[in-house]
């Protein structure tokens, strides 16, 4: 056998180890035996303490553990825990990207500091802000290239994490279709990740003045946990859409095959023109469907987001959540993540929406992949399709 094929081999049967590992750690914690699950990772990771695997794992029970916690101190004590697992974990792995999401996943659970105090923000407050401000920017610069086994391993995350798909910070796998996609997602939610954190912040002083830090701090907690709730069933309603769409335009394939009389060829050009043709004549799931795709190109149409669009509001229009969910997506905030925005739109290229001005500003200049690098250029196209089917507000000609 070549050695480079055993080599091989042997990493993949060590690393089908590793997750057994992981499984087992979080079936003790499932069961009500934390403890157990965090002594066999500690166990595995002085054998194998650069494995990215082991590090998420341990991280991950953490943090589920701070998740659960109502008391405000001692939720803030366990997220302490998180924060200083995580620098472990950047300090022992050379592909620091799973590291740095669960960093700025952390970062952004975490309850704010001033919620357990009476009153205004403190000194000590704005201090833990600033602070974690400056841990989140660290996370977010000097992504190492990715490479697959890191697309690998995220994959096998959600064999033993059933809740991953629950944060909004790591990348959903089964939208990924390979190691670039990952990377392309992963710095888009490191991207969102600041204004996310911000955002936070700013409800957290909303629920500042006469009210009890203990009431401050299960309010916060009520929303956090509804948002993650929301995050899961918005990612299986795109798996969900992206699945029907694909066996469409398949099953519209293999129609228009007997219809030509041909054996083995097929037409997706042809098969969405059949959808379109059902969708024209009143067929909501039709409308659905090749919504999505003029919404997102692919299956046999080029992209046109104000056709889709269309589609969609006439399948929404007859009941059908899935498309009313699928807008809502659509009209998210480019820079927060933020669903079913109206009122900001970009006025050079009519193509993004923002929440506010705070986020159009950090959008156009901070984000990883700037806006105005791509704003002319989106201008272009758009004018080159036609006119866009969105009016530009006026609040967002600085931009």
């Amino acid at each position: 056998m070549d050695p480079s094929t055993s080599a091989a081999a042997a990493q993949a049967a060590r690393d089908e180890d590793l997750r057994g590992v992981c499984a087992k750690a979080f079936t003790h914690y499932e069961n009500g035996y934390p403890r157990r699950g965090e002594k066999l990772l500690v166990k595995f990771l002085a054998r194998h303490p650069a494995r990215p695997l082991l590090h998420y794992a341990r991280v991950r029970l953490a943090h589920k553990a701070a998740l659960g916690l109502r008391q405000p101190v001692d939720a803030m004590t366990q997220f302490e825990v998180c924060k200083t697992l995580v620098l472990e974990a950047q300090q022992a792995c050379r592909d620091l990207l799973l590291a740095r999401l669960m960093c700025a996943q952390v970062l952004c659970d975490e309850p704010p500091h001033h919620l357990l105090y009476d009153g205004p923000f403190s000194v000590n407050a704005v201090l833990g802000v600033m602070r974690d401000l400056g841990t989140l920017a660290a996370a977010i610069s000097a992504i190492s290239p990715l490479n697959t086994a890191v697309f690998e391993h995220a994959k096998a995350i959600a064999t033993f994490d059933e809740e991953v798909f629950t944060l909004a910070l790591l990348p959903d796998v089964r939208e990924c279709a390979d190691s670039a996609a990952y990377r392309r997602e992963a710095l888009a939610c490191l991207a969102k990740a600041p204004a996310m954190f911000i955002q936070i912040h700013r409800e957290a002083e909303d629920l500042a003045g006469n009210t009890p830090g203990n009431t401050r701090m299960a309010q916060h907690i009520d929303r956090r946990d509804t948002e993650h709730a929301a995050e899961a069933a918005r990612r299986l309603q795109r798996v969900q859409v992206r699945a029907s769409e694909e066996e469409a335009a398949w099953a519209l394939a293999a129609v228009h095959r007997v219809m030509a009389g041909e054996s083995t060829a097929h037409d997706l050009r042809e098969a969405a023109a059949g959808w379109r043709e059902s969708a024209d004549q009143g067929d909501a799931s039709a409308q659905l469907l090749i919504g999505a795709m003029y919404a997102r190109g692919g299956g046999g149409v080029k992209k046109c987001l104000p056709l889709g669009k269309r589609y969609l509001e006439l399948s929404a229009a007859s009941g059908n959540e899935a498309a009313v969910a699928l807008l809502k997506e659509l009209r998210k905030c480019v820079a927060c993540g933020k669903l079913d925005v109206h009122h900001m739109i970009c006025s050079r290229c009519r193509n993004v929406r923002f929440c506010d001005a705070t986020c159009q500003l950090w959008h156009w200049e901070s984000a990883t992949d700037p806006h105005k690098l791509h704003c002319v250029k989106r201008r272009a196209a758009v004018e080159a399709g036609g006119s866009s089917s969105e009016r530009a507000d006026p609040s967002a000609d600085n931009n």
